[in-house]
């Protein structure tokens, strides 16, 4: 009942926060010279705090926002709201929601590995919310906010001939527009990380320690809202060059994570398309000066010397660097194998495989010309456990043992 009560207000604090700055996306009045709510400063702010919560937790934030201007548009004009603001779009978002409520609530009681199925599922799921959200819902927060700044400033950003053609202007929307989905995206894919890392954690505490350290975020953007518009834009703009600073380590680490997962989820896709004589794996830490969580195979070069090729960016030129020299080893994992690299008494895991690689450890040790398979730390230690409660529990020998006279 308590984990149920604090997965309660988790939800609950997450969409009063979102619900603070939806005035941007309401139905502005006639603008007065007594409303402040129009003037460009305080819309501004409004389309910033807005884009950046929604970005933290699309599904939510586009579901409140639809549901907050449904409710407060008249029911004859209910019907020319824009998609998201409909029952079906809105209601839908909510209903999933519940779900993870549900999933949430019922976790912390239930063993990690029961659980992380559901969060890989939910890992997607806020993939195709931010998907939808950056194409189709922060593009008209940013035109809102860009037809308010016109409409006080008349802003026209004036532009040089160019191939003879002279130029006015250029609509401010032109701006806005591009600015508003490269700060979601930038905001969302950190965000998105949190994701990533509550698949590969195994202890179902972990995981609502890192809800609930986005969940603090969301409040405290929330809460200097309620205290002044601004300064909770300037928070967001804050978030935003942070992301932008993050951006490419939380990249590397959703592609890792949407690869990893997809072939837990989906097992037999990834059995058809495993390839143990250059297996896919990802760097664990900087090897030969490669930032973590690189995507790649591993190599067996003619010469017989081992190399990890990458492509940069995932699109551009391949590239390929040496492994260190030493003693290497597979290591059986409880998900995925790794890459196990020793040279004297110093030990550390290099490369770990994707999960479609479990079962084929010793394929790989042999195309590779690998020094050996081994298990995973954890199964020794089941193993010595194993072993030491059949000692305790193993009854005397039936044989008969002479007696000494």
């Amino acid at each position: 009942m308590e984990s149920c009560m604090n997965a309660l207000r988790t939800w609950l604090c997450l969409i009063l926060c979102i619900a603070g700055p939806l005035r941007a996306a309401e139905p502005e009045p006639p603008p007065s010279s007594q409303e402040e709510a129009y003037l460009p400063g305080v819309a501004l702010s409004q389309g910033i705090t807005e884009i950046t919560g929604v970005a933290i937790s699309p599904l939510l934030g586009v579901s409140s926002v639809g549901a907050w201007r449904y409710w407060k548009t008249p029911a004859a004009g209910r019907a020319s709201l824009p998609w998201y603001a409909q029952p079906w779009a809105w209601g839908t978002g909510l209903a999933l929601l519940a779900l993870c409520f549900l999933k949430d609530s019922l976790g912390t009681a239930l063993p990690g590995v029961l659980k992380k199925p559901f969060d890989m599922i939910e890992l997607f799921e806020n993939k195709a919310s931010a998907l939808v959200a950056s194409g189709a819902f922060v593009p008209l927060v940013a035109q809102e906010m860009a037809a308010h700044w016109q409409a006080e400033r008349a802003l026209e950003v004036p532009v040089a001939s160019i191939a003879g053609l002279a130029f006015t202007g250029v609509n401010a929307a032109w701006l806005m527009v591009p600015v508003a989905v490269v700060a979601f995206l930038m905001v969302w894919i950190c965000s998105h990380a949190i994701n990533v890392l509550i698949i590969l954690s195994p202890f179902s505490t972990l995981d609502a320690g890192l809800k609930l350290m986005r969940t603090g975020l969301l409040a405290m953007v929330g809460l200097l809202y309620a205290i002044a518009p601004w300064l909770a834009a300037l928070m967001c703009l804050a978030i935003i060059a942070v992301a932008a600073w993050l951006a490419p380590s939380a990249l590397r680490l959703a592609i890792f994570g949407a690869r990893y997962a997809a072939d837990i989820l989906l097992p037999w896709r990834g059995r058809k398309r495993a390839t143990p004589e250059q297996p896919h794996a990802f760097t664990l830490g900087r090897v030969a000066g490669l930032p973590p969580r690189t995507g790649g195979r591993m190599v067996l070069l003619e010469d017989g010397s081992m190399v990890f090729r990458y492509r940069r960016w995932c699109v551009l030129d391949e590239r390929t660097v040496p492994l260190p020299d030493g003693t290497r080893h597979v290591e059986k994992g409880l998900l995925s194998p790794a890459l196990v690299h020793r040279c004297g008494v110093e030990e550390m895991k290099l490369l770990i495989f994707l999960p479609r690689y479990r079962g084929h450890e010793e394929s790989m040790a042999g195309h590779l010309k690998l020094h050996g398979v081994r298990e995973h730390s954890l199964a020794r230690g089941f193993a010595a456990l194993k072993e030491w409660v059949k000692g305790i529990l193993r009854r005397g020998d039936d044989r008969p043992v002479a007696r000494v006279p």
